[in-house]
């Protein structure tokens, strides 16, 4: 069985588009609770810890996906982000947490910031939190097996596939023998 051309399964162009598209909606939510969360930052004087943490993940999060959303468009791009996609997973949990905690059932009028009656801004806000870490958790499953496909790839093949080359331990030079046999020096 031919491995070497084989293809792998993330280097299939839907596969990366999938994980644009992902990316992509990270952005979105990320940028529609920036809005909303800055908006009662700005209006309101009342300014919890839950609100500031979220607003402060919601700001990471849409700086670092700028980046992030073409990543997957290169042929390099290997699943590097997984780390970055597992810490964030977490905190957009936390966010979706602390949202539940303020802003499901009849707590929407009293909490963050309390008497404020912008109940289906605090439920837009939870529902973006769900959301973004939904597509966050996939994203993180998808570049752990774009990962560990690579480093199974590469470790088969001894070599690195896209560059179609035998990796190199130290500096082997083929020479000539005289005799029509090449030995390295």
């Amino acid at each position: 069985m031919d491995t070497t051309n084989t293809k792998r399964f993330f280097d299939n162009p839907v596969i990366r588009t999938f994980l644009g598209l992902h990316n992509f909606l990270i952005l979105a939510s990320s940028t529609i609770l920036t809005g909303i969360l800055s908006y009662f930052l700005h209006h309101y004087r009342y300014r919890n810890t839950h609100l500031v943490y979220q607003e402060v993940i919601a700001v990471v999060t849409l700086f670092l996906y700028l980046f992030a959303t073409f990543l997957p468009a290169f042929k390099f791009y290997r699943g590097y982000m997984l780390p970055l996609n597992l810490l964030l997973s977490y905190f957009w949990l936390t966010s979706l947490i602390f949202s539940s905690q303020d802003y499901a059932g009849n707590r929407c009028l009293y909490n963050s910031p309390p008497f404020v009656n912008r109940c289906r801004l605090k439920h837009t806000i939870q529902a973006f939190w769900i959301i973004g870490f939904s597509y966050l958790f996939l994203n993180a499953i998808m570049e752990a097996l774009m990962w560990a496909g690579s480093r199974t790839n590469r470790l088969l093949h001894g070599g690195d596939i896209e560059k179609d080359r035998p990796l190199t331990t130290g500096n082997a030079v083929p020479a000539s023998n005289g005799a029509g046999t090449t030995t390295t020096v």
